[in-house]
């Protein structure tokens, strides 16, 4: 219990709520829950208790939905929820219900819905309303104090003098929200020629000055980026690398990387990146880098791969849980010298506050990291990088400088929940890391996490979603199984030898049995809560839960020989194309997962042949070169590059529709095999090596390959890899 201790004490209430008796979330592990105990308002978890008092009382029900880093969830907090009047107001005509959105991302995703539906737009903390029989008929997000209390005051009027209209209208809102959430959606087939319009869609949707999408508040998203990533490298398309590339370099140079920690924060408020609302979440420190190490894959960037391994550092430094595992996310707040949470604190400098910390360094740093007299925040500003082409190394010396010099700042608070959904992110960009930079470390976190979930999380034959404090709960979700799944495939493909894969099948085929609807698709729930079962389609903090299925199954298709991974694959991706391009943009992840399905993997690593042959690209920029290395498993061949019977299909290496020539292949073995024992056949077995030159522009290299077995020869591959 040492854990929850030390955060009632970070969260410490006033002298004033010291006085107070704890309410009804006493007995909760959540931190953000913790961080509401002794609040005026006498808050309810989600439950049958609460729902109960509602309908005993006949009071409507005031529910807030938030999270443990979320800076304008505090600022409520703070304003109104630990004011007297507005705690009396409350306790006296409502039930109130906190909920935590990291570990119920069911309720969250539903009853954000409902907000943005009923007042056009959404955020954290969110603040809905529902009838005692749980049936939601408004929502906001913050409220300033007075603000809150007038919306308060109207809607108790409401419920008292109009009830039947505010249950009419109850009815009304649950009505489309269910409808969507539900939403059936007609088969259509993702073809290449539509995948190319989304893409261009999206492409016209960019900034085309700072990079990314649309205008602040910017957020990454990164589904979207990595999704115009899998197009440039399919058609080797330099308008889209480059979109893409922009942004990517937009987050790396600006305020919201943290330049001398590493590590990125949530979003940018500003069109520039430069000024960012400061918590750092897992999910983005996985996403970032996975775009990172791509894009760095595709066209050699050192910034990217700086970029990308500090982001790494960082969360192996600083979010990496003891007994392995990552911890969800570090506050925007911290301490002042005063005392005060204040914004950003802990990552912004003055040019007096780096002249202290570097003192002969301190006019290069403040120069090179562009920091003003009166910067944004309180006078301070971020460190950012645009413009600077000086000595790099000298520029990192002078960073780690800054971020020990910061130690001495009260650090953000750090929730230490572990979620598998987002562990799962991060394990998998972990695996990417690890195989791109050679950083054994890397995998050996992402081993860790594996295990630590495996060893601590277990719920019967399923999982629980969050662990805190040396205890498991919440019943694993949708991205939480079909995460996991992915994440100990990644683990396979870095290390064979282990047993990451039939962990993985098992987990895939549990989500078969537990989450799958009628259609095909995918619902959030094992048990629906709130306004019932739905559909996860549209992309969040992480893919959608359905892309991710989809994303598991062809992923066991391609290294299992279960022939029911491969047939729930086809029939997934038929269905789970329509939904997707009914609302592209919201469901990038969805499309690229039935891209992936239809028209084969992008990136380094490919499986094929139910897992029989392995093929990895490695790409030698200093000598002009992409090697590849294909592993056949025992019992298995593939087709020389001159076979000795003309129905056999070659392996051949092309480089922009110019074939390799024989010297480009080795000698083949020639043998009888026991199907075709009268005639010599010319194969490879066991591991090969071929290399394809490249030149300066894009580069299109496409590996076909034929594998067969004793007693079979499968249909042959076709891949292709883009490489600038």
């Amino acid at each position: 219990m040492r854990i929850l201790a030390l955060i009632i004490l970070l969260f410490a209430p006033p002298l004033a709520a010291q006085e107070r008796a704890p309410n009804h979330l006493l007995g909760q592990n959540s931190p953000y829950l913790l961080q509401h105990l002794y609040n005026a308002v006498d808050w309810y978890p989600w439950g049958e208790a609460a729902f109960a008092k509602a309908r005993a009382e006949n009071k409507p029900i005031f529910l807030s939905i938030g999270y443990a880093s979320c800076h304008w969830c505090r600022a409520m907090a703070q304003e109104s929820f630990e004011d007297p009047e507005v705690g009396a107001f409350l306790n006296e005509n409502f039930v109130s219900i906190k909920v935590d959105r990291e570990q119920r991302p069911d309720l969250d995703e539903q009853f954000m819905l409902v907000t943005q539906t009923a007042s056009g737009g959404g955020g954290w903390p969110n603040s809905v309303f529902l009838t005692p029989e749980g049936a939601p008929f408004y929502g906001g997000g913050y409220y300033p104090r007075d603000t809150f209390l007038e919306v308060l005051g109207q809607i108790n009027t409401m419920w008292r003098e109009e009830r039947p209209r505010v249950e009419e209208a109850a009815a009304a809102l649950g009505d489309v929200v269910r409808t969507y959430l539900t939403r059936k959606a007609a088969a259509r087939p993702f073809t290449p020629a539509l995948a190319s319009a989304v893409s261009q869609r999206m492409l016209g949707q960019m900034d085309d000055f700072n990079g990314g999408f649309g205008v602040a508040p910017k957020f990454p998203q990164e589904s979207k980026l990595l999704y115009l990533l899998d197009e440039a490298e399919r058609q080797g398309d330099p308008a889209l690398l480059e979109a893409v590339q922009l942004a990517a370099m937009g987050m790396i140079n600006g305020g919201l990387h943290d330049q001398a920690g590493g590590g990125f924060h949530r979003y940018a408020t500003d069109n520039a990146w430069a000024e960012p609302h400061f918590e750092k979440m897992l999910y983005n420190q996985a996403l970032i880098t996975r775009l990172l190490v791509r894009l760095d894959g595709v066209q050699a960037t050192p910034a990217f791969a700086r970029a990308a391994t500090r982001a790494f550092d960082y969360v192996l430094r600083d979010m990496q849980a003891e007994g392995g595992g990552f911890y969800a996310s570090e506050d925007a707040d911290s301490l002042d010298e005063n005392g005060a949470y204040v914004e950003g604190y802990y990552y912004t400098w003055t040019p007096d506050q780096i002249r202290v910390a570097a003192g002969d360094e301190a006019d290069f740093l403040i120069s090179a990291l562009n920091v003003g007299e009166s910067g944004p925040f309180n006078g301070a500003s971020t460190l950012r990088l645009e413009g600077f082409s000086g000595d790099q190394a000298r520029l990192d010396a002078g960073l780690e400088t800054l971020r020990l010099a910061r130690m001495a700042r009260t650090p953000p608070h750090q929730d230490r929940k572990r979620l598998v959904g987002w562990n799962s992110e991060m394990i998998i960009s972990l695996v990417a890391g690890a195989r791109a930079y050679n950083r054994p470390d890397y995998l050996a976190a992402a081993q860790k996490a594996a295990r630590f979930i495996m060893g601590n999380m277990r719920n019967g034959e399923g999982y629980f979603r969050a662990y805190i404090d040396g205890e498991a709960s919440i019943p694993a979700q949708l991205p939480d199984y079909a995460g996991f799944g992915r994440a100990l495939v990644a683990l396979h493909d870095a290390d064979p030898s282990g047993s990451w894969l039939e962990e993985a099948k098992r987990i895939a085929r549990y989500m078969l049995a537990h989450f799958q609807q009628e259609s095909g698709v995918f619902r959030m729930n094992e048990t629906p809560e709130g306004l019932g079962p739905f559909l996860p389609l549209d992309d969040g903090e992480v893919p959608s839960g359905n892309a991710q299925a989809q994303r598991l199954l062809t992923a066991l298709a391609r290294r299992s020989p279960d022939v029911v991974f491969t047939q729930q694959a086809e029939a997934l991706a038929d269905v789970l194309s329509g939904h997707a391009l009914t609302f592209p943009e919201q469901r990038a992840a969805a499309l690229a997962a039935v891209d992936a399905q239809n028209r084969g993997d992008v990136g380094p690593l490919r499986a094929v042949a139910n897992g029989a042959v392995r093929v990895q690209a490695r790409l030698d920029r200093a000598a002009g070169k992409v090697d590849f290395t294909i592993s056949v498993a025992e019992g298995w061949h593939i087709n020389a590059h001159k076979p000795l019977e003309d129905y056999f299909i070659p392996t051949d290496l092309q480089v922009n529709g110019a074939p390799l020539g024989p010297e480009a292949y080795p000698a083949p073995l020639i043998t009888t095999l026991a199907f075709n024992s009268d005639t010599p056949l010319a194969l490879y077995e066991g591991e090969l090596r071929l290399s394809a030159p490249i030149a300066p522009g894009a580069n299109l290299v496409r590996l076909v390959l034929q594998s067969c077995s004793n007693e079979v020869c499968l249909a042959p591959q076709n891949l292709s890899f883009s490489f600038w």
